[in-house]
């Protein structure tokens, strides 16, 4: 199995928490979404590279779990990996933790595949593409690691 890569590293502003001092929803799935893009990034895929083939990628599934809730201020990082690679898809999961050493907040559990801008159908993978995702491959029960980088 391969080590989570480091997706998103950020923190709590003053514009993404409630009154209470409690980071927004939105906000965790916004950090999710941006941590998806660099994810993609490690296997090749881009914005860029996905209009040059007149492609879009598609989340057909996504999962949240809410753990803890982050306040204003705290410190956010997200680690994630592939769980598993086939034909026309791969899922891959993002691990929330917050600077508080081992405190994992909030997961997503994603299905996504490539879509064609012209027919709106998914496509087959390239091999490259998943032989590129496989050795991100992580176990999913066992923790991105609990040091806070």
């Amino acid at each position: 199995m391969a080590d989570w890569i480091l997706t998103f590293k950020g923190a709590v502003l003053a514009s993404e928490y409630d009154f209470t001092a409690y980071m927004n929803s939105h906000m965790y799935v916004s950090r999710f979404d941006q941590a998806t893009w660099f994810l993609l990034r490690t296997i090749g895929v881009t914005p860029t590279s996905m209009k040059q083939k007149n492609l879009r990628v598609a989340i057909v599934r996504q999962n949240y779990q809410f753990l803890k809730e982050l306040r204003g201020g705290e410190l956010v990082e997200i680690k994630s990996g592939f769980l598993t690679v086939g034909e026309k898809y791969f899922r891959f999961l993002h691990q929330m933790y917050s600077d508080d050493p081992g405190r994992m907040v909030a997961t997503c559990d994603c299905v996504a595949v490539q879509a064609s801008l012209e027919t709106g159908k998914s496509v087959p993978l390239a091999k490259a593409l998943r032989s590129a995702a496989t050795r991100h491959l992580v176990t999913p029960n066992s923790p991105a690691g609990n040091e806070f980088r």
